[in-house]
């Protein structure tokens, strides 16, 4: 993985514009889904695009808890269907009933957007920045290790303070993600290839499991995923493999626990 210094020019000038809750989009190996669209009209789309070609990561976008109920269904119904990688993306500080309904409904991955990490632009912006912190702290305690990812927005305030804020979530065992603001064209383009360099250390200092999320991060950041060989491709699909099943089976243990334990309460 290498930062691709032509790729963050064309994407400083146009950047990728994904996580739309009314939108659904196929982008390479990646779907895009919204939280806020019609579960069987969505399904059947990306069963016909699925089919002809499988996908390797799905990315569902719930807007607000309003409309959690919608996106949870979606969630469970992708599960249900497709055997792929589910991010779940939650823009809201999330509460702790939404966060356990998300993982049983089928999130291999949730990301609680930080967006920006400095308190005084968060506060001008109105960003819940403390509840968002709460919710990602407890995430921790019902997803497994590497399962719970906030993601910043490069060039929407000083490299330094993305950079701070990559380290914190990182120590404190998130995985941190960023995507390119459109505003990132207002700071020199090394600051912000500095962040992403920067990224790509703590990854692997930190040994995250990111595979999952590569056909995200190769479409929404400037980093280049370099080509594996043949054996090496095929080793990758197995070990995708397996993440999925760990994930997935874990995901059944804790939630028949937690069923087990309403019932022996009566409720």
């Amino acid at each position: 993985m290498r930062l691709d210094q032509q790729k963050l020019r064309q994407m400083i000038g146009k950047p990728v514009n994904t996580f739309d809750t009314a939108m659904l989009r196929r982008d390479g190996n990646v779907f895009f889904v919204g939280g806020d669209l019609p579960v069987r009209e969505t399904l059947e789309t990306i069963f016909d695009s699925h089919c002809q070609v499988p996908a390797e990561l799905f990315c569902l976008t719930i807007s607000s808890l309003n409309t959690f109920h919608q996106g949870e269904e979606l969630a469970r119904q992708l599960k249900k269907n497709f055997n792929t990688h589910l991010l779940v993306r939650l823009n809201f500080p999330a509460p702790a009933f939404a966060i356990e309904r998300a993982y049983a409904a089928g999130a291999d991955i949730l990301d609680i957007p930080l967006h920006l990490f400095d308190q005084a632009l968060a506060g001008e912006r109105g960003l819940a920045k403390e509840e968002r912190l709460q919710a990602l702290r407890f995430a921790q305690g019902v997803l497994p290790r590497w399962g719970v990812a906030s993601t910043l927005m490069a060039g929407e305030e000083p490299s330094c303070s993305t950079i701070s804020a990559i380290d914190t979530l990182a120590g404190a065992g998130i995985i941190p993600l960023v995507d390119l603001s459109p505003r990132a064209a207002r700071y020199p383009q090394e600051e912000i290839a500095a962040i992403f360099s920067h990224l790509t250390t703590v990854w692997k200092k930190r040994k995250m499991i990111i595979k999952p999320l590569l056909p995200l991060v190769s479409m929404t950041t400037p980093l280049d995923i370099r080509p594996r060989g043949m054996l090496k491709g095929l080793m990758d699909k197995i070990y995708d493999r397996q993440l999925l099943a760990t994930s997935d089976l874990r995901r059944s243990l804790k939630v028949r626990q937690i069923d087990a334990s309403f019932d022996s309460a009566g409720l």
